[in-house]
């Protein structure tokens, strides 16, 4: 009894001991073998050349690598990845020499060893200009080293030996470089658990430079290598690191940040990203130098307990992700849904983009008793079909609209019922509230139409000649291809003093005949720049990529039915010169006359811009960025973006800017002509999507505005009226009609309902009064074009007042409902066939 229990306590220890002892044996089964050949590219190409044998001492440091195992050493200068491969050598290893730019390792089994690798072993040799060896005093002498390469050589082959553990674990798919993360990753691992506990997780972050490709292309790889070595310098800086990134040769960068709130890292991470934007990194290129603007990628994924090369890989696929959008927005990988493979494959998502409901498991795996009955398995295809068929009603606008009635109109009745039952009179207070939201909200839009009959000017034209300017038009090419060419057409007969770049950043899924069009007139326009943004789905996107290409001090955004007056850059210019970082200008509808819909879109639209723009911004103390028709200080724009993953990206690139601190005017003079949707369904669409996207905002960005530190108490109420206020009115305008309902359905004595009593007819007067006051003031600001057509202005005023302003309404509670259940789509608006603008009809006469 005692020896059976002695040897099950010295079991466990002999089983580590071996366990222990196998692990620090050799890998090519118990002998050490060792390739003494240091093997030199021919001078002529890629061919293998001279040999060059010589004997080797047994390896300083055990743990080798095994036969078979190749070093490629690929540095700036041949005598440098000469002098270091004698060093490995010296410790068993096979070694080659390449050069820099050899891509495909003509070996299998091969590691590399490149410039950024060595670099980050040495301290001193961070950056590109630091020679590893340095010439002697006499000219035959051998170079001497800078650095203790000697000891960069011991530290190379113990990641080489770990990368060789590795193979025999499977975890070949880890990078040599990857080394120092791959431990880093272990140390955050060990106290995971209890952080997460309190929501806390350190963090892997991937960053990628997405104009990469293009400067190694055009500039050549010691120039990238200075450009990414730069961009560490920043993020080191930015973030304080206490440890430089490492540094892959794909020019990522990788780090691990410590255990910290989620959302203070984004915070971090978004301010790294607006600060490696808004700078300009200076390469050499030859003899010259080069000046560079890039955008950062950031991806990141939290730190659990999963392999670091798995961890590698899911922040390398959310940087691609970020790098996909150009909007400067930190992407953090989600695990893959239900619908993705069971091997776990990595997937990227900012985390507000939503799913789009998929379809949920595809063919799930039978249970344990086996299959199922077929009888069974009918009945449980058509329970899945009925829930599908379910889903696609209740996530229909009509369903929405119904539920968005019974809400607003039956649950104020049940509570009406409800409270009346247990003797509780809230008729009185709910009458007084209606009454004060209406009136509070009517007299809002009286006193910004005051405010707009006194708009803030633009300063004077400053002396001298004026800067480069930019103008972007993005393009959704089938939509607008039928409009495109009059555009163009339009933005190159602007005048302008100064430098002047158009670029119109188009996406398209598939070529389409007027492309070839569009390339023959950038080739006849020295202005004109033709941008195809391959992988593009949003605007946002297409805005994003054409920034890497803008030259101007300032830079316009429009969309692609637009035609501006010839004077707008120089009257934009004159707001930019002075305190002003963006202005918002005046967009008139050009095609009126297509439909009953148009005319009355094209008096709302007077009354947005004419009035309610530029009487906003003098109440609130802010304007806001309509989506066209803008002119942006250009660092500005580069360093806020526009986010694809939001519905309305002109209204989250307002508040994003102003919540920084930046200044925004609204000018109704600096005029732009547009088309209006000529049908019901095309202006449903639009007006959905805009008041999704306001709602979106608002829930994002609500709470940053009342507490943001760069504004006042006046701009804090005019946020909280635009953010907070405005999501709830479509709410509470409705409010009177059940109440009327219960007083009709509930008469109480002493209580009757009397159409001639006070209260209605002021409500009455004050609802349909707002409207007659809307298009009022639209007639007085309208532009002559619009103004001279004094029946629309008529006809809008009954119209709004008694049908358009609820069916805007309505619309808003429906897009809120879409919001909530996490309905997100983005639909194009068709464009009507070319309308020429009424400045381009009086050239044209």
């Amino acid at each position: 009894m005692q020896r059976s229990y002695r040897g099950k306590i010295c079991l466990p220890f002999f089983i580590i001991l071996v366990q222990r002892y196998q692990r620090y044996q050799p890998l090519n089964g118990g002998r050490w073998r060792f390739d003494r050949g240091l093997v030199v590219d021919a001078e002529d190409g890629g061919a293998v050349g001279r040999h060059r044998v010589r004997a080797v001492h047994p390896p300083d440091v055990a743990g080798a690598a095994p036969a078979g195992l190749w070093i490629r050493v690929s540095l700036r200068h041949r005598d440098e990845s000469e002098y270091l491969a004698d060093l490995l050598q010296d410790h068993g290893l096979a070694v080659r020499v390449a050069q820099p730019d050899e891509d495909d390792p003509t070996v299998t089994n091969e590691i590399v060893i490149n410039q950024e690798l060595v670099a980050g072993l040495i301290p001193a040799a961070r950056r590109a200009d630091t020679p590893l060896l340095s010439p002697a005093d006499r000219p035959q002498a051998p170079r001497v080293p800078t650095h203790e390469l000697d000891a960069v050589a011991r530290r190379l082959v113990a990641s080489i030996q770990r990368r060789v553990e590795r193979n025999r674990r499977g975890l070949a798919h880890l990078a040599l470089e990857d080394e120092d993360i791959f431990d880093d990753v272990a140390i955050q691992q060990g106290g995971g658990r209890r952080l997460r506990l309190v929501g806390r997780e350190g963090v892997l972050v991937c960053l990628r430079v997405s104009e990469l490709g293009r400067v190694r292309e055009r500039l050549g790889a010691q120039a990238t290598w200075e450009l990414v070595s730069r961009v560490r310098d920043v993020t080191v800086a930015e973030l304080g690191l206490a440890k430089q990134p490492a540094l892959r040769s794909n020019g990522e960068l990788l780090w691990v940040l410590p255990a910290a709130p989620a959302a203070r890292v984004r915070k971090q991470l978004e301010q790294l990203n607006a600060a490696l934007a808004s700078r300009s990194f200076t390469v050499r290129a030859g003899d010259a130098e080069e000046h560079l603007r890039i955008t950062p990628a950031v991806g990141l994924v939290g730190v659990s307990r999963t392999d670091p090369a798995v961890l590698i890989g899911r922040a390398r696929a959310a940087a691609v992700t970020a790098a996909s959008r150009l909007d400067l927005e930190p992407c953090t990988w989600e695990p893959p849904g239900e619908g993705a493979s069971a091997q776990g494959e990595p997937s990227a998502d900012a985390g507000a983009t939503g799913r789009q409901g998929g379809a949920g498991r595809q063919g799930a795996a039978p249970g344990r008793q086996g299959a199922a009955p077929a009888g069974r398995s009918a009945r449980a295809r058509a329970v899945a079909a009925a829930w599908r068929a379910a889903g696609r009603v209740i996530g229909s606008t009509a369903a929405q609209a119904l539920l968005s009635f019974v809400l607003a109109l039956g649950l104020p009745y049940l509570y009406y019922t409800l409270t009346a039952q247990f003797g509780v009179d809230v008729l009185g207070p709910v009458y007084a509230f209606i009454v004060l939201a209406l009136v509070g909200t009517a007299g809002s839009i009286y006193v910004e139409g005051l405010l707009a009959l006194d708009p803030i000017r633009p300063p004077a034209l400053p002396p001298g000649d004026p800067p480069p300017a930019t103008v972007i038009i993005a393009a959704y090419l089938p939509n607008e291809s039928a409009t495109i060419i009059d555009t163009l057409e339009a933005f190159l007969r602007i005048n302008y003093a100064g430098p002047l770049q158009v670029i119109l950043a188009y996406n398209t899924p598939h070529s389409l005949p007027v492309e070839p069009v569009l390339q023959e007139m950038a080739r006849d326009h020295s202005r004109l720049v033709v941008l195809r943004v391959s992988g593009s789905t949003s605007k946002a996107q297409n805005v994003n990529a054409a920034l890497g290409i803008a030259t101007g001090y300032f830079t316009g955004v429009f969309d692609a039915d637009h035609h501006p007056a010839a004077d707008s850059l120089t009257r934009a210019w004159r707001w930019l010169s002075g305190s002003y970082d963006i202005v918002q200008g005046h967009c008139i509808i050009r095609n009126g006359g297509a439909s009953w819909l148009s005319r009355m879109v094209a008096v709302e639209f007077e009354s947005m811009y004419a009035v309610g723009h530029p009487g906003r911004a003098k109440l609130h103390g802010f304007g806001i960025f309509g989506g066209s028709n803008g002119y942006w200080r250009t660092d500005i724009l580069r360093r806020v973006r526009m986010r694809p993953r939001m519905l309305t990206e002109d209204i989250d690139s307002s508040v994003r800017s102003i919540l920084a601190g930046v200044r925004i005017a609204s000018d109704p003079a600096l005029l732009s002509f547009e088309l209006a949707p000529t049908t019901l369904r095309a202006l449903t669409r639009q007006r959905l999507r805009w008041a999704q996207g306001w709602f979106q905002v608002s829930r994002k960005y609500f709470g940053a505005a009342l507490a943001s530190p760069a504004l006042n108490r006046r701009q804090k109420a005019g946020a909280a009226f635009l953010l907070g206020w405005r999501e709830l009115y479509p709410w509470i305008s409705i409010q009177i009609f059940p109440l009327l309902g219960y007083l009709l359905l509930h008469p109480v004595p002493g209580r009757g309902v009397h159409w001639a009593m006070p209260f209605f007819l002021f409500l009455t007067l004050v609802t349909t009064g707002v409207g007659v006051a809307q298009s009022l003031f639209a007639y007085l600001l309208a532009h002559p074009d619009v103004r001279r057509r004094r029946r629309w202005f008529l006809v809008y005023a009954l119209f709004a007042g008694l049908f358009y302003t609820e069916y805007k309404n309505a619309l808003a509670r429906v897009a809120q409902i879409k919001e909530i259940g996490g309905e997100r789509q983005w639909r194009v608006t068709p464009r009507q066939v070319p309308v020429p603008s009424p400045a381009y009809q009086r050239e044209s006469a």
